[in-house]
């Protein structure tokens, strides 16, 4: 018998209201997929493609205007009160922002116990100082950073300290927003291989979130592509990145740097026509079709719909679709 998902996400929609226009902003237009446990889900897209906006979803920082969220089989969509602070206790945000998200008046050992005050979680004032030296242990800070204020640390050690609030509470799932695209690059991989010991260790699941193709590619399981709220690609991390279906995937992918300088500076890039459209007045039919090097007729009227051209991998596309069934390439 197949082990159920960890988190199950169906037909998610967030829809902002403008003020003063009469229109509105579907920021996720009908997000679905599912983490299984011990896996990692990459998000991926340009900003304004509605990524982050999934991501609040999913930890119930936004309440969304239809759809469902399943946590280990259970719905917690419209869960209030205690039962959304039990709900908090599985599933855990680390914010883009390491300084922002951080109290600037609290020490590191102030933010972490707070957290295990709130949720009652080892025993009493001593059981939480230990704790707390535990937790910086796990994100590889030194136990006198306990004393320090954000102000007094690097935007890394900050995040260290955002991850180490989250693992506090015992979460079974973690969704990273953007976690190391404000830190400096030779950083970055620091706190990669961080979250990528600690969700082995601990068992953790992770929808991790990022405008970087090639970050995702290397902590994911699995990616989902997003455009404009939408869902246009989801599959297999190799097949997404190194085969993509979808022509936006493929943008994306050409977009990631090669590691080799000579062969960097001779590559011909051909970059996306056009500007991402009006979330607030999205184009008809294919949303992506007004930038698409390959949009037909039909792009230009009917919304294709996410389906599986190969086995595990799916796109929202047309010409997709047609080229793979041509090739006789079985779903």
């Amino acid at each position: 018998m197949t082990e159920s998902p960890i988190l199950r996400a169906e037909d998610l929609v967030k829809v902002y209201p403008i003020r003063g226009t009469g229109q509105e902003l579907r920021a996720a237009a009908g997000v679905s997929f599912t983490l299984d446990r011990g896996e990692t889900l990459g998000i991926v897209g340009e900003s304004g493609c509605g990524k982050s906006t999934t991501g609040r979803l999913l930890v119930r920082l936004e309440e969304p205007t239809s759809g469902r969220i399943e946590l280990a089989g259970e719905d917690v969509t419209r869960v209030r009160g205690r039962a959304l602070r039990a709900v908090h206790r599985r599933i855990q945000l680390v914010f883009q922002d390491p300084f922002a998200s951080l109290n600037p008046r609290l020490t590191v050992a102030q933010t972490l116990e707070e957290v295990l005050r709130v949720y009652q979680l080892a025993g009493d004032k001593a059981g939480r100082r230990r704790r707390v030296q535990e937790l910086l242990g796990m994100v590889g800070l030194r136990t006198g950073f306990a004393e320090r204020y954000p102000h007094q640390m690097s935007g890394g050690q900050c995040q260290r300290v955002g991850i180490a609030r989250a693992l506090a509470v015992e979460p079974q799932v973690v969704v990273l927003d953007e976690p190391v695209s404000a830190l400096d690059v030779s950083v970055q991989s620091e706190v990669m291989n961080l979250l990528t010991r600690l969700r082995d260790e601990l068992e953790l699941s992770y929808v991790f979130i990022s405008h970087d193709l090639g970050m995702v590619r290397h902590i994911s399981d699995r990616i989902v592509v997003m455009y404009l709220g939408r869902i246009v690609e989801l599959g297999p991390w190799r097949a997404v990145s190194d085969e993509p279906l979808h022509p936006y995937t493929r943008a994306l992918q050409e977009a990631v740097p090669l590691a080799d300088p000579d062969l960097e500076a001779g590559r011909e890039i051909e970059p996306l026509r056009g500007e991402v459209p009006d979330p607030a007045n999205p184009p008809s039919g294919c949303v992506f079709h007004p930038r698409c090097p390959l949009a037909e007729d039909v792009c230009r009227t009917e919304d294709p719909a996410l389906l599986e051209l190969l086995p595990g991998h799916q796109a929202a596309c047309h010409v997709a679709a047609r080229e793979v069934a041509r090739a006789g390439r079985p779903a």
